[in-house]
């Protein structure tokens, strides 16, 4: 019954900021950018239809997922971190390619899950030497108000590279509810039919595929969760 209730408070919160949104200022991104995600799946559930737009456009972003997502089945099984590792970077892929996305421009990095703040000082000098390479015009960003302790070191790897315009994205924002937000500075992307249907089938193939446990091999996530990252739009705020 908590749960129940639960649920609908966020579903309720959720509509409240959809509602708000729907006020924002359209995105418009232009130039080489940059998605930065702590997770195998942020990238989509936060910036699905995003990247499927720059792609149809021919400025398809670069996508650095920060770590291979091991943690997934921590207090659940005894698959090992590597499978995991290895089947997630699998529905990366297959995500990516419902998106038109062209995998050369995908980076994976080997920051541990779960403790990317730790920021190992080798991955930390290969993502800085990566952002040197490519000049980002964009780079985007976990929100602040992600609640998670790595989509939050995410995004403070991020604000240290200054010379980009930097936006946060939405993932785990949804879920919590986050008050102050700064709807100044607030863009919205209305999806395409098409492009929304790419987001979707993006993320179920992310979320549906079984472990040997029989859960998701990105975890269980909250359908409230899923469903708020279906949305027809994306939120996103610009810091600078």
């Amino acid at each position: 019954m908590i749960d129940k209730i639960n649920d609908f408070v966020r579903k309720l919160w959720i509509s409240e900021l959809r509602c708000k949104s729907n006020h924002c200022d359209p995105l418009e991104i232009s130039g080489r950018t940059l998605i930065l995600a702590p997770h195998p799946d942020d990238e989509v559930f936060g910036c699905g239809g995003l990247i499927a737009r720059m792609v149809a456009m021919g400025q398809s972003p670069y996508i650095v997922i920060l770590s291979g997502g091991g943690a997934s089945h921590a207090d659940c099984c005894d698959i090992s971190k590597k499978s995991i590792v290895e089947e997630r970077r699998k529905l990366t892929r297959e995500a990516l390619l419902m998106l038109n996305f062209p995998l050369e421009n995908l980076f994976e990095f080997d920051f541990q899950d779960g403790r990317i703040s730790e920021k190992n000082e080798a991955e930390i000098e290969k993502l800085k030497k990566l952002v040197n390479e490519l000049k980002p015009a964009n780079i985007l960003v976990p929100h602040k108000g992600e609640g998670w302790p790595d989509h939050l070191a995410a995004r403070e790897i991020g604000l240290t590279f200054e010379d980009a315009n930097l936006y946060e994205y939405c993932v785990w924002m949804w879920y919590y509810h986050q008050k102050d937000l700064d709807w100044q500075n607030g863009h919205i992307l209305r999806l395409s039919n098409e492009q929304r249907d790419q987001k979707r089938a993006a993320i179920k193939s992310y979320v549906e595929p079984k472990a040997p446990c029989g859960n998701p091999w990105s975890g269980v996530l909250p359908e409230v969760f899923i469903q708020a990252c279906s949305w027809d739009k994306e939120l996103y705020f610009k810091l600078r």
